[in-house]
């Protein structure tokens, strides 16, 4: 196998909600090294002692539990990082938050790691001590002040220490601001700067992109991006489709990739198994190939057809990947050739979405109950079951086509469109949720007594 043109491929749990459990994390970090991947990133936002509590220590089990983790990285070939965010009420000249720093670093340090990070992102750029305000500039020259003296440190205690950091501004395109101009000019060379792209979460990044950001900061950036993530706003969505949109020569402006994780570790295999393919070879990089390979390796050569089902009704995602597109034409054309006056029983239009639909039936009660990959089984649940759900609407929605076709009112069958309708409300994920959309408007002309 040829070497990657990228020197970092990475991964990062520096996402919002519940982090991982060690035993999750072990093993995604054996398995990432078995992708090629070579860092790992440990930075979940709602870690307390990562952020909230930063200055305590963490409790001993803890750091025994994440000692095994940096073990499995060694032995898979991925430095495992740790990342602090110093972000309450930090004095950056203050010497006493400096030994807290420190002393947190150390802890970590003992466990086996070498390599850390500094995130600043997410946090308000104010100055609270009064002694910041006399002695900086600027927020980038105090950030650049304390990852400066932290990398003395580090280096100081073992030459083999790294040191990366995540500006409070880390996305954006020219011209970029004031404070990324001070963070570069007083930065050390040797210390690492993430960039997110044009976007917080960017649909396409390109080497332009890079070497812009790159020249304000005065180093290549180190990209963090934002897929396969889905925190916050985007937890009712999973995004489990391949990585797309960026460049191919991307490598040649920046110092490596590292892809912030979802909060489910298993389904975020099938995304990073795409990056993984993209790091390999950038310039052959089909996502569609590198899509099917990801998906028969999660979920079984028996199984891939079934999860290809699910996961084509599940692209929403900020990359622009059409959701459900073949549901949402099969929908529109029966919606089309029954509004010209076919009969449902005769139009096959309206077969193949019938089939589709039986299909999807298959596929949803197989994912439930037969795949053998149980931690992935047991995270796409939720949304296995919403399809599941669409999928009966769908099918209800012929039915009742079919039962105004022949004069009669259905009782049994408009209950059923009102149980599910609700269950539909009342669900938090989404997955493929306006495929529908056009032959349900139908049924609500045609049959009104569902809205009764």
């Amino acid at each position: 196998m040829s070497a990657s043109p990228y020197a970092i491929r990475g991964a990062i749990e520096g996402f919002y909600g519940t982090f991982y459990t060690p035993r999750e994390r072990e093993d995604l970090v054996r398995w990432l090294g078995s992708q090629g991947f070579n860092l790992y990133v440990y930075g979940p936002k709602n870690d307390r002692h990562h952020r909230r509590i930063w200055r305590e220590p963490y409790p001993a089990q803890f750091m025994a539990e994440f000692a095994l983790v940096v073990a499995a990285g060694q032995a898979a070939g991925v430095d495992v990082a740790y990342a602090l965010s110093p972000s309450e009420g930090l004095v950056y000249s203050g010497e006493e938050d400096f030994r807290h720093l420190t002393r947190k670093l150390r802890a970590f340090y003992d466990v086996g790691v070498r390599a850390f990070s500094i995130f600043f992102d997410d946090i308000t750029p104010q100055f609270r001590d009064a002694r910041d305000r006399e002695r900086y500039s600027g927020y980038g020259e105090a950030h650049a002040d304390l990852c400066n003296r932290t990398l003395a440190w580090l280096q100081e205690l073992d030459s083999g220490c790294s040191l990366s950091m995540c500006p409070t501004e880390y996305h954006g395109v020219p011209p970029f601001a004031r404070y990324l101009q001070e963070l570069g000019a007083n930065l050390l060379p040797g210390i690492d700067v993430f960039y997110t792209g044009p976007g917080i979460c960017s649909a396409t990044i390109t080497a332009a992109d890079a070497a812009a950001f790159g020249a304000v900061v005065g180093r290549a950036p180190l990209i963090w991006d934002n897929y396969p993530v889905n925190d916050l706003a985007m937890q009712p969505e999973l995004h489990i489709g391949p990585i797309r949109g960026r460049d191919s020569v991307l490598y040649e402006a920046v110092r490596g990739v590292a892809a912030n994780l979802m909060l489910q570790p298993e389904a975020s295999k099938i995304a990073l198994q795409t990056f993984a393919a993209y790091f390999h070879d950038p310039h052959g990089y089909e996502p569609e190939q590198a899509w099917a390979a990801a998906l028969e390796a999660a979920g079984g050569e028996e199984r891939a057809a079934a999860l290809r089902l699910l996961a084509e009704n599940s692209l929403r995602s900020y990359l622009g990947t059409a959701e459900a597109e073949r549901f949402a034409a099969l929908v529109a054309g029966a919606v089309a050739d029954l509004a010209a006056g076919a009969r449902v029983a005769e139009s096959a239009a309206v077969g193949e979405l019938e089939a589709y639909l039986q299909a999807l039936d298959e596929a949803c009660y197989y994912l439930r109950h037969y795949l053998r990959n149980l931690a992935l089984r047991r995270e796409i649940q939720p949304w296995s079951e919403r399809l599941a759900q669409w999928q009966e609407l769908g099918v209800v929605a012929l039915g009742l086509l079919r039962a105004r076709e022949a004069r009669q009112r259905d009782e049994a069958l408009l209950r059923r469109w009102r149980d599910v309708e609700a269950d539909l409300t009342r669900g938090c994920k989404r997955i493929a949720d306006e495929a529908l959309a056009p032959l349900l408007g139908y049924v609500r002309v045609q049959v009104p007594e569902v809205a009764a």
